[in-house]
């Protein structure tokens, strides 16, 4: 039995299912993803219900137990896994259409029209209130793996000219997750940048800190998103474009107007702190010089 079908048979029996295995159809309804990169037991503990529930709901179904309703989970992601590569005959076909300009331009078209999705009442509300929660932390620790990284290191590397509680999460080996889990507590704010397909580490980290009561801001792609529901502030973008890759641009115009907005609030003398970054920087000599 394909996803599909597990959910329309779900919903058909929703009415009748018993009070507690009900509440595990609702989990597997609601969170697609987590059904297919959890264990059962990781399930069940989200779900508010014994292992076994969630076992008496697969048998509901006529399966022979839970690992059966989330291989199809299991089956319908690694589907996705070709989503790239199928969009690459429609970039090709397009640019064949239409010619290379106009193709350039209908990229441009699309990731400007998310910029201004992005610009709406309620999402700017929330970027304020981010700023106002990372402003107000011990120390702000910025994730982001694999395509989400930039986004993270974008905030990082900015946040630093005026603030010496900044800290990047690095991707590569397991001493930025090691401090994550030694020394962060409540009075400090995670930073986590985690669009589709979401990394598995992000999520699990994120999950583990909002456990730890840090406080969460999240830039993401959906509400429901694995990061988007553990966070305290969501922020959202959108990122299809018509090429065969989505777009970063709008996830990283929300760190410069989290970082922007973070400098016009904070209480110290944030021109003289840039500055004198800035001399060190050259005094290092990271920067060329014409002279």
């Amino acid at each position: 039995m394909e996803q599909l079908e597990l959910c329309q048979a779900i919903k058909a029996q929703y009415e009748s299912l018993p009070k507690q295995v009900r509440q595990a159809a609702s989990f597997v309804l609601d969170h697609p993803q987590e059904v297919a990169m959890m264990s059962m037991r990781e399930q069940a503990r989200l779900a508010g219900v014994p292992p076994s529930t969630m076992t008496r709901l697969a048998k509901r179904l006529g399966l022979s137990g839970y690992d059966a309703l989330r291989a199809a989970f299991v089956n319908t992601v690694r589907a996705r896994g070709s989503e790239y590569g199928s969009r690459v005959p429609a970039l090709m076909a397009m640019k064949m259409k239409v010619g290379e300009i106009s193709l350039l331009t209908a990229l441009a078209d699309t990731t400007t029209s998310h910029i201004q999705a992005m610009c709406q009442g309620d999402n700017l509300a929330s970027i304020v209130r981010a700023a106002h929660t990372l402003a107000n932390a011990r120390d702000i620790y910025c994730l982001g793996l694999r395509s989400s990284f930039p986004v993270a290191f974008h905030f990082s590397h900015i946040a630093s000219y005026f603030k010496n509680n900044v800290h990047l999460v690095e991707g590569a080996g397991e001493s930025g997750i090691m401090s994550l889990m030694s020394s962060m507590g409540q009075k400090d704010a995670l930073l986590v940048c985690s669009l589709s397909p979401y990394s598995r580490r992000s999520v699990a980290l994120t999950r583990y800190l909002s456990q730890q009561k840090v406080k969460i801001v999240a830039i993401t792609d959906n509400a429901s998103s694995p990061v988007g529901r553990l966070a305290g502030e969501t922020i959202l973008v959108k990122k299809k474009t018509t090429a065969f890759f989505d777009t970063l641009t709008p996830a990283f115009l929300v760190s410069e107007l989290l970082v922007a907005l973070l400098a016009a609030i904070a209480k110290g003398d944030v021109r003289t702190l840039v500055s004198q970054t800035e001399e060190k920087l050259w005094a290092m000599g990271e920067w060329w010089s014409v002279d």
